[in-house]
């Protein structure tokens, strides 16, 4: 069942905001200078934030990553030839020290091993998860009910 069905089997309306949330973690070694820039190359989190806002409910309703990457100019060289996504990814990967598009946190064991975890959110309408049930798959999703705050893995 997909997470707008099971929502709706609350009873929420589709006016209520639920709250997606991404997260990923890898080891490090940080001790190197750049090990956040390695782990998040080798991660997928700035695929999956660029598949979230350049596709489905948070593309077509905005959201607030992609207006700050508009309003910063950052797509001024987009040459508009069908590799939109492609183009963010970059950007992202290019400008993300910048911004703070991507959150994270390292967690360090010792003098030198550690594990980082990266993760960006995004609050939306439950009827925007109708539109595409599957496009946030393994991501969470949290929403306030009267008996608390629920959360969901979609």
């Amino acid at each position: 069942m997909s997470v707008y069905k099971r929502l709706k089997a609350l009873g929420l309306e589709d006016s209520s905001e639920v709250n997606l949330a991404y997260e990923e973690g890898c080891d490090v070694l940080h001790y190197t200078d750049d090990f956040i820039g390695d782990a998040l190359s080798n991660s997928s989190v700035i695929e999956n934030l660029a598949q979230a806002i350049t596709e489905g409910s948070l593309y077509t309703n905005g959201n607030p990553v992609l207006d700050e990457i508009r309003d910063e100019g950052l797509l001024d060289d987009y040459e508009r030839d069908g590799s939109f996504h492609e183009y963010i990814v970059e950007v992202i990967g290019e400008n993300h020290w910048d911004y703070d598009w991507i959150e994270y946190h390292t967690e360090r064991y010792d003098h030198k091993r550690g594990h980082t975890v990266f993760s960006f959110d995004f609050n939306v309408k439950l009827s925007d998860l109708q539109e595409n049930p599957h496009a946030f798959s393994g991501w969470t999703a949290e929403v306030l009910t009267d008996d608390g705050v629920l959360s969901l893995e979609v």
